[in-house]
């Protein structure tokens, strides 16, 4: 009798155990589950910046112009260091001027401009020209005249002069790059030939083409040294 009675009483505490064993797994289990969700999430997202990041290098890669290209629409609203000229309507001949302007292009001819002359009195004619540098160069903008850029100015030491003062010997047309694409050298070059006489094509093709006039003075028509300037015509201003 004492065995039948001990029996079920084993039983019954394994039961009652039972339940609470598996409701302390499924309560843990659950607590996990998130810390392993929040893990993945974080894989996936660094996984798809990583594949972003090994995107954008595989194209940069392929393709050498693409960083290029995204600099150049980083600084679309940059300004260019060409001016905003339209070199379509740049007229040469009113630049150029012919024979009948004299010996200076037409652009300057209506100065009055004498070899000779101290920097002072061409900057009352031409405000600014005065300020030369201690090698004796001045530069104006020459706003009124489309195509070209500034204009530059020469003055030399007078031997003459026991100071040394320095005056005017040349000038020159500086013209804006810009209108390079629709103007090129030689096509200018050929348009300053109209006026001041016929060209070598050799002169031409060495981009370094010299007119001699009255009283030997000289007229020169070059290229640039460099993309951020456009090209030279210096010529000597008559001494009278």
């Amino acid at each position: 009798m004492h065995r039948l009675t001990q029996a079920p009483k084993r039983k019954s505490v394994i039961s009652a155990l039972l339940p609470l064993s598996l409701g302390l797994l499924v309560s843990c289990s659950s607590a996990e589950a998130p810390a392993d969700i929040e893990s993945a999430a974080e894989i996936t997202s660094e996984t798809s910046a990583s594949d972003t990041s090994t995107e954008s290098l595989d194209r940069s890669v392929a393709d050498p112009n693409a960083a290029e290209e995204s600099a150049d629409n980083s600084n679309s609203g940059t300004e260019t260091l060409a001016s905003s000229v339209n070199s379509g309507k740049v007229d040469l001949a009113a630049i150029i001027g012919s024979e009948e302007d004299g010996w200076l292009p037409k652009a300057v001819s209506g100065y009055d401009f004498k070899r000779g002359m101290s920097p002072e009195e061409v900057g009352k004619i031409l405000p600014g020209a005065e300020k030369i540098s201690k090698f004796g160069f001045s530069e104006v903008p020459a706003k009124e005249v489309p195509g070209v850029d500034k204009y530059k100015f020469s003055f030399l030491k007078d031997k003459k002069d026991p100071e040394g003062k320095r005056t005017l010997y040349s000038v020159s047309l500086i013209f804006d790059p810009a209108i390079r694409k629709d103007h090129p050298y030689d096509k200018v070059a050929l348009a300053f030939a109209e006026k001041y006489g016929e060209v070598e094509p050799e002169k031409i093709e060495k981009k370094i083409v010299t007119w001699v006039g009255p009283n030997f003075t000289t007229a020169q028509f070059t290229n640039s040294v460099n993309k951020f300037e456009g090209y030279e015509f210096k010529i000597v201003v008559p001494k009278s």
